[in-house]
């Protein structure tokens, strides 16, 4: 079992990669929203 401290150097150090893949999740997700409510043709742009 883990120490409180080793644990909690675990968590410090998974926060990055973490907030890496939210923000790799959320980015393309909020294009998404933007794009389906801009008036915009593909055809003539």
């Amino acid at each position: 079992m883990a120490t409180r401290n080793t644990s909690g150097l675990a968590r410090v150090m998974l926060a990055p990669s973490v907030l890496l893949l939210l923000v790799w999740m959320i980015v393309p997700l909020a294009m998404t929203l933007w794009f389906s409510f801009q008036n915009y043709n593909l055809l003539n742009p």
